[in-house]
C-alpha cells in the first residue's frame, strides 16, 4: 500500500511539474472532447451511467495502517459484488466489513459519487506515518489526480 501511495505522489508531482514547465496556454482540447472525436463515446453518458444511485455506504475496508499508514474504504456499489473489496485488499492489508478507523488528517477520495468510489485515509501510525508537515503534500498529490480530491471524515458525512 505504501508503494501505491508513493506512485500516486510521484505521478501527481510529475503532472504538476509538466503543467508548470509546459504552461497552460488555454489551447488544449478538453479531455472529454478528445474522447468524443476519437471513439464516438459520449463522456456525459459514461459519467451518468457510473453515478451511484441510492444510499452511500462502506462495503468493506482494507486496513494497512501497520504496513503503510493507510486504510481504504470501499464505498461504491461495485465493491459489494463478488467479494471485489476483499480481493482488492488480499495482499495489501487486513480486510474488514467495517469502515476504516477515524483519520484526523483525511484521505484521498477517488471516483467520488460513482460505483467505483474509494477513499484512502492517512494515519500517523505505522511506518512512514503522516504528520502535519507531510499531509499538505499528500493533499496536493491527491488533488492533482483526475477524479480525486482530498476530504476529511467530516466532509464525507455532509
Amino acid at each position: 500500500m505504501k508503494k501505491v501511495l508513493i506512485i500516486i505522489l510521484i505521478l501527481g508531482a510529475a503532472g504538476f511539474t509538466y503543467y508548470l514547465i509546459a504552461g497552460n496556454k488555454g489551447e488544449d482540447i478538453p479531455f472529454e472532447e478528445g474522447i468524443i472525436e476519437d471513439t464516438g463515446i459520449d463522456p456525459n453518458q459514461v459519467k451518468e451511467s457510473l453515478k451511484e444511485t441510492g444510499k452511500r455506504t462502506v462495503y468493506g475496508s482494507c486496513n494497512a495502517i501497520a504496513n503503510g499508514s493507510t486504510c481504504i474504504d470501499y464505498i461504491g456499489s461495485m465493491w459489494q459484488e463478488n467479494d471485489m473489496a476483499r480481493l482488492n485488499c488480499s495482499d495489501a492489508g487486513v480486510f474488514s466489513e467495517n469502515a476504516c478507523p477515524y483519520s484526523k488528517f483525511g484521505g484521498c477520495q477517488m471516483n467520488g459519487g460513482s460505483v467505483m468510489e474509494i477513499i484512502t485515509w492517512a494515519y500517523e501510525e505505522g511506518p512512514g506515518g503522516y504528520n502535519n508537515e507531510s499531509v499538505p503534500y499528500a493533499r496536493m498529490s491527491c488533488d492533482s489526480l483526475p477524479e480525486a480530491q482530498w476530504i476529511t471524515p467530516e466532509e464525507l458525512l455532509q
